[in-house]
């Protein structure tokens, strides 16, 4: 069984660490995991709403910090799936504000050379994507070109508010057409339809599905285009902590 959307990390209050998620995992029949690290969502003192809301940056780590701590938690994530025999595909969920300091000085091909991932994960609530700002705009392209040139998939986070919608990044998409996007959650289902209609580049997946949309897609023929997530372990932080 293949988990295609799977986290490790900081999630609010909570540290999951990778040899927890995977050991419940693997115990739960699942082979091969993709995942990406929520502590990619955790402030740093270089991060725009930090910035805009002049908020007290004394207790935060910098880009840099916190760039070299997921890059650490990553690679121990890999040794550790190897360590029980499963099969791990790490994804690099990029965070704007690493690539726009000069302390981390990172382009797209230096993150994916420092750590073997094996595709993109873009959060635009977890992160502030505004693609009216030529830099942003610049790294989205950065992103898709070099998953285009090295046939890498990337996993997108959907949902209701027009900064999330499953047609922020069509231009991207588009454009790239050879990129495989997975669209997280099918929210809305009327514009995660428009995608899987537009785009044969589309997949979708099951985490958090809203009752009933996934029987609406695979009536309107996209079964085969819906890959199974679970969003393990935020999960089990909504159902048993909150």
């Amino acid at each position: 069984m293949v988990d295609y959307h799977v986290h490790i990390g900081q999630w609010a209050e909570m540290y999951f660490p990778a040899h927890w998620v995977f050991d419940e995992l693997k115990a739960n029949g699942v082979e091969e995991a993709w995942f990406s690290s929520t502590s990619s969502c955790r402030y740093c003192r270089e991060s725009f709403d930090v910035i805009q809301k002049t908020l007290d940056t004394s207790d935060l780590p910098s880009a840099l910090e916190l760039y070299d701590f997921i890059k650490n938690e990553m690679k121990e994530a890999l040794s550790y799936g190897k360590s029980i025999g499963l099969k791990t595909v790490p994804l690099y969920w990029v965070v704007p504000e690493f690539h726009f300091s000069k302390e981390v000085n990172l382009s797209v091909a230096k993150a994916m050379e420092e750590v073997p991932y094996q595709g993109f994960k873009l959060h635009p609530r977890g992160n502030h994507w505004d693609l009216s700002h030529k830099k942003t705009y610049e790294l989205v392209d950065e992103v898709f070109s070099y998953a285009n040139r090295h046939n890498l998939p990337i996993l997108i986070h959907c949902g209701y508010d027009d900064f999330e919608n499953p047609r922020f990044f069509e231009e991207f998409i588009a454009k790239y057409q050879n990129v495989m996007i997975q669209l997280a959650h099918c929210k809305p289902v009327e514009d995660t339809l428009y995608m899987l209609q537009t785009y044969s580049n589309t997949f979708c997946d099951t985490s958090f599905v809203p009752q009933g949309v996934q029987e609406q897609i695979e009536v309107a023929g996209f079964k085969s285009r819906m890959r199974y997530g679970s969003d393990f372990p935020i999960t089990y932080w909504y159902e048993q902590l909150h």
